[in-house]
């Protein structure tokens, strides 16, 4: 349940690892969790393979091997990786240490990722089962309260789910149905209004929660916060629990699919109240805390075919409203 904010890497190499993590924050880099576990597998990897004297002078076999494929391996893994152990040897390249730097050219992630749209009846289906939720197997009363709340944020605010679980009280104004976020995605500081109706219901959940000195608005134990991990897991037994289908690939949809959900219903949104779409995309850019309109383009032209298939859109209109960037 606790979301760490630093891996705890292991004694032989957590010197080197922390400058490097170091490193990368000195850059404005977030450089979170996540992200250092995957640097702990690459050291890992170094520190068991390495037959050079010092050890982090890394030879080209060694680098290879690293950043070749594994079976079944995703290329988007195989990008991460190659990245990593390039970024890696150009930093101690920097520290004076004679290390090889993998090629620039690394292997080119596909395309092909459509995201999954709820419809309005399987979000009020997962909500259903969400609101079912007792407590856990803590009996931590505070259990039914956040699921049902962050799954409705989600949704009707179209937040990532990192964004919502580093709400603090202090961010969240209740009277005024506002959502600050801080420093989300690329560094980017916004403020989102929530609707009427979520702006009560989030009242209505301070309301009941207990928080102790427990400063974020979605509390775990201990004064910790939710790991987007426990909420990830949570929501694909909801899923099945609402009978929701799995994908073609065996999965369930994953739970950043919500902001994929809330982008198309808002567009749709601002098309049935005669806006001129691809005007409204700024807007909606600024909402979702995109760098740039270029990404909100992406990530709505990768649904076009809902428009076309579920709003009745010909592709002629589609093409106007998602063109080529």
């Amino acid at each position: 349940m606790k979301q760490y904010d630093t891996f705890n890497f292991p004694e032989t190499y957590r010197g080197i690892a922390m400058e490097y993590v170091d490193y990368k924050h000195s850059l404005g880099f977030k450089f979170p969790y996540a992200e250092q576990s995957k640097v702990n597998s690459m050291l890992n990897f170094i520190y068991t393979n390495s037959k050079s004297a010092p050890v982090l002078e890394l030879q080209p076999e060694l680098v290879n091997a690293y950043a070749s494929k594994r079976d079944n391996e995703s290329a988007r893994s195989l990008h991460t990786k190659q990245s990593h152990i390039r970024q890696f040897a150009l930093f101690l390249n920097l520290r004076g240490i004679s290390a090889y730097v993998y090629p620039e050219e690394l292997v080119k992630t596909t395309e092909d990722f459509v995201p999954y749209i709820f419809t309005k009846d399987e979000i009020k289906r997962i909500l259903r089962e969400a609101d079912a939720i007792g407590p856990n197997k803590n009996k931590f009363v505070n259990t039914p309260y956040i699921y049902p709340a962050i799954i409705r944020v989600l949704f009707g605010c179209g937040l990532r789910i990192s964004e919502a679980l580093a709400l603090k009280c202090e961010h969240v104004d209740l009277e005024n149905g506002i959502l600050v976020i801080m420093n989300g995605k690329n560094n980017v500081s916004r403020l989102v209004p929530v609707s009427e109706s979520l702006r009560q219901y989030l009242s209505n959940y301070d309301s009941k929660v207990e928080r102790a000195e427990n400063l974020y608005f979605f509390p775990a134990l201990r004064n910790e916060r939710y790991s987007p991990t426990t909420i990830r897991n949570q929501f694909i037994k909801l899923e099945e629990k609402a009978g929701i289908s799995r994908l073609s690939n065996g999965r369930y949809p994953r739970v950043h699919d919500l902001r994929h959900t809330f982008s198309v219903h808002a567009l749709e949104q601002m098309i049935s109240k005669g806006m001129d779409p691809y005007c409204s995309l700024p807007i909606l850019s600024t909402y979702l805390g995109h760098k740039g309109i270029e990404s909100t383009e992406k990530y709505l032209r990768l649904t076009k075919q809902y428009f076309i298939d579920i709003l009745n859109f010909s592709h002629e209109d589609a093409e106007k409203i998602f063109p080529e960037v």
